[in-house]
């Protein structure tokens, strides 16, 4: 069960979030500061529907008023797992497998992190992000931390206690406005996101675009929630495709991918 953390909002303004945000891995792919308006709620209970096929993930495409195309990854009947041990396409129990995290120039997980219910980087926890996933029972939620005051030990040990999972990483689109950004750096995108009819699906850009269009793109396709993935050289990940179950690998660059730390998966259900 996921706790509910409420924010007072004044009634004389709206609700402004402002982050600097910096990655210590790779400046270029993720430093800026993100801005957030508007202070509507919005429910992300639901489980997603679609991608019904065992075998793989039947990948959606579309295009972007901008011109820009994507390919989605939708979450359908399979489940979330974050882990630190480097999954293999050999498991064909994983359907997905994409970075999550950046990367810190150490070469650890940058931000608090917990797997499976183990916590790492307690003392670690990066204030200029401004999101984080949190995966409990296969199921994620997106939360906006709010320069981390939202990850209280409190918050922490109750997610540790359901044996959950957790990440931070930049909240991109927040109650359906996208956020803004200082860099205007180009590098091929990846997202998770929450559309209006309540599923999880995983957006990537066919090419390099800006924050700017990537985060307006996604919140003009109806997309509340938005968490951003790790990408630039760290961007290489791969899915199994439903009609072959033959692992593709997907991420231009794919140049640091030996330094990757973190992984998010989609799994199969495994039947009892």
């Amino acid at each position: 069960m996921f706790k509910v953390i409420s924010t007072v909002i004044s009634t004389a303004i709206s609700f402004v979030i402002c982050l600097t945000a910096a990655c210590p891995g790779h400046a270029a792919d993720g430093n800026g500061d993100q801005e957030f308006k508007g202070n509507t709620g919005n429910k992300q209970n639901k489980r997603s529907t679609g991608n019904t096929d065992t075998t793989g993930i039947s990948v959606e495409h579309l295009k972007a008023a901008s011109g820009v195309a994507y390919q989605l990854f939708p979450q359908g009947n399979f489940v979330f797992e974050f882990c630190i041990t480097r999954p293999s396409t050999t498991d064909s129990d994983i359907v997905l497998c994409i970075p999550a995290a950046f990367t810190r120039h150490d070469n650890k997980v940058d931000g608090v992190f917990i797997s499976n219910g183990v916590i790492g980087n307690a003392s670690a926890i990066n204030h200029e992000l401004g999101g984080a996933m949190v995966i409990e029972n296969g199921q994620c939620k997106l939360l906006a931390t709010n320069k981390a005051t939202t990850l209280s030990a409190a918050f922490l040990e109750s997610v540790q206690k359901a044996k959950g999972s957790l990440f931070q990483q930049f909240l991109i689109v927040h109650n359906g406005s996208p956020a803004t950004f200082r860099d205007q750096s180009k590098f091929q995108r990846r997202a998770i996101g929450l559309t209006k009819q309540g599923t999880f699906k995983i957006f990537e850009s066919d090419k390099a675009i800006t924050f700017s269009t990537f985060n307006n793109d996604l919140a003009a396709l109806g997309v509340s929630e938005a968490l951003y993935f790790d990408m630039g050289a760290w961007d290489e990940g791969w899915y199994r495709a439903a009609t072959t179950g033959r692992t593709i690998t997907i991420g231009q660059d794919r140049s640091r991918t030996d330094r990757q730390s973190n992984w998010l998966v989609l799994k199969k259900v495994k039947k009892t």
